[in-house]
């Protein structure tokens, strides 16, 4: 509990509490009064959170009228109790308010952080996710709005006196060296969180050096987070998408201002256009789920060619060139043509290829993965993210395989067989061993073929890649499998094919797919030396066939399994080509 020499606003007057409070309204900096401080990607369910309930993912509803049991709510899920006690249930009606004006949403905002202040700030809990820090950076951020928003429309001096005591207490946990986490997104969240609390109440000296602090955690996150060619160091499109505008955010409106992280930032606006698949959605690379990324819901971003992509074709400008290389990040892209105008962008073909390991944080077991997109039609697709759940165990031996998280199905679509990429011995990527960075080879365009290549050193064995893309003709794919200790292992090539393709009777030349209503099939052959497995769809015993879209959901995919046996060195050689339907 803090002690009464480390509170700032305790002994403040009624008078007192009013002149900081007229400070404030007429502060605009930061301007809290806009939507974007305040999540955008907001289910349709929460459209009515006051009088239906809070909906977060596919968690159960919450009914969230007051008195409220904080310490109960959400208690066995750690995901889910860090949503709420980031207040993130707080977004919608905020959003109301800022659209409409009407002050009940505001209200009921300010109720309930009221009655969690009365609960915490100056009380201690058992329950850890309060002060959590991911929790407490994304809470300091609506902490700040209500508080920018309530000094302009009518807030009591007894309720700004009661978020002026929570104030307190995060100024506080912000202090502790434990909050701050510089090697995950989570870092980010602490400083934006108390860089905008402090700017919104910077008139007093100590939340002045609260935004220092936080402006130069801000910096140190930007470096770490963010790799020289702009590229998002987690594996995951979606974090990247949301680190980079939440960064552009804080540039936007003044929080930060060095060149050359703006630069940087830049660069990642530039690769966010290239996560854009032909259908319109992110990627789903790593822990991304279903983003659809032109729909007028995302803020415009410092990349005039990702704008275009964003806005099909209504602002900004066309990328000049199909072929997009990030080495240091390990990323490559292919898209065949670019689209030129508001028509054309879901006939490109596309390719999205990663190889690298930064780390632990939202990595799969998916090294030299890649997702393929041709003919209008997605091709070769991933397990997706399907949500986290909760955690297993601290002595569960399945950590030891890299997973955290409980639910069988989340730990499927971590696995490497939900993948387009290799085992060895049927085995998981590690992804506990030492991080490679990027593997990412030569990427080039050769003729009319688009060649990427990539390595990486699994302990024991290597795994080396190229894939050759034809764009509406067909792909290669050569992976070349060697032991490096001298032991003969059993190597397995995965591939996932999208579950919308009608598997055909398969020929003598090798497997077939064709999309609805026919017009063209895609066939599958491979060489001597290598026995096929599957295809498999929707198996539950074991989990194979199957990938997740949306968070809490699951569709069918055609998996395919490639083997080679008791081999020191292999070398897989597997094509897919289309044929027009006579």
């Amino acid at each position: 509990m803090q002690s009464a020499s480390e509170l700032l606003f305790q002994q403040l007057t009624d008078a007192d509490i009013e002149a900081l409070r007229e400070w404030v309204a007429s502060s605009h900096r930061p301007d809290l009064s806009d939507a974007v401080w305040f999540d955008s990607l907001i289910s349709d369910s929460d459209s009515d959170v006051i009088n239906n309930g809070w909906k977060a993912g596919d968690y159960d509803r919450l009914d969230l009228s007051l008195p409220l049991a904080w310490d109960s709510l959400c208690a066995d899920d750690r995901s889910w109790g860090s949503q709420l006690h980031g207040w993130k249930f707080m977004d919608r009606p905020i959003q109301e308010f800022i659209r409409t004006g009407e002050k009940t949403y505001l209200q009921w905002c300010l109720d309930r952080a009221v009655s969690w202040s009365e609960r915490y700030s100056g009380q201690e809990t058992d329950n850890a996710i309060v002060w959590y820090n991911m929790a407490l950076g994304q809470r300091a951020l609506r902490l700040a709005g209500l508080i920018y928003l309530g000094a302009k429309n009518g807030i009591t001096i007894q309720e700004l006196r009661s978020l002026l005591s929570a104030v307190d207490r995060h100024r506080l946990e912000f202090a502790l060296e434990s909050s701050f986490n510089p090697r995950t997104n989570h870092g980010y969240f602490v400083a934006i969180g108390q860089t905008v609390l402090g700017a919104a109440l910077e008139a007093v000296p100590e939340l002045s050096g609260l935004a220092e602090e936080g402006r130069r955690r801000l910096a140190v996150m930007i470096r770490t987070q963010f790799l020289p060619d702009g590229g998002h160091s987690e594996h995951s499109p979606e974090y990247h998408r949301m680190l980079m505008q939440s960064f552009q955010i804080a540039v936007d409106n003044g929080l930060i201002e060095d060149s050359e992280l703006t630069g940087r930032l830049r660069k990642a606006a530039d690769l966010l256009g290239w996560m854009i698949q032909p259908n319109g959605s992110l990627v789903p690379l790593g822990d991304t789920p279903y983003v659809k990324m032109i729909d007028g819901s995302h803020p415009l971003t410092l990349s005039p060619e990702t704008n275009f992509l964003m806005s099909g074709g209504s602002f900004g400008q066309a990328c000049p060139t199909e072929l997009g290389v990030f080495p240091d990040s390990g990323y490559a892209f292919v898209r065949s043509p670019q689209p030129q105008g508001e028509a054309g962008q879901s006939t490109s073909s596309y390719l999205a290829f990663t190889a690298a390991f930064h780390g632990r944080a939202h990595k799969h077991a998916d090294d030299l993965n890649f997702v393929w997109y041709d003919r209008g039609q997605e091709i070769l697709v991933e397990g997706g993210r399907y949500g986290y759940g909760a955690q297993l165990p601290v002595d569960s031996p399945l950590r030891a395989d890299g997973f955290y998280y409980a639910d069988p199905f989340r730990r499927f679509v971590e696995s490497t067989m939900a993948h387009n990429t290799v085992t060895a011995n049927g085995r998981n990527h590690d992804r506990r061993r030492t991080p490679q960075g990027s593997g990412l080879g030569l990427c080039e365009q050769v003729g009319d073929v688009f060649v990427l290549n990539g390595r990486m050193d699994h302990g024991g064995w290597t795994h080396r890649r190229k894939v050759e893309l034809k764009p509406g003709i067909g792909l290669t794919v050569t992976d070349d499998v060697q032991s490096t200790d001298a032991v003969k292992r059993d190597y397995q090539v995965w591939f996932n094919l999208s579950g919308a393709l009608t598997l055909n009777a398969s020929p003598a030349a090798g497997l077939s797919w064709s999309p609805a209503g026919g017009v063209w099939h895609l066939t599958l052959r491979t060489e001597p030396g290598t026995s096929v497995q599957g295809p498999v769809r929707e198996s539950d015993n074991p989990l194979r066939g199957w990938r997740s879209v949306e968070d809490g959901t699951r569709e069918g995919v055609w998996s395919i399994c490639l083997e080679a046996r008791k081999t020191r060195h292999h070398v897989f050689r597997t094509r897919f080509s289309f044929d027009n339907d006579d």
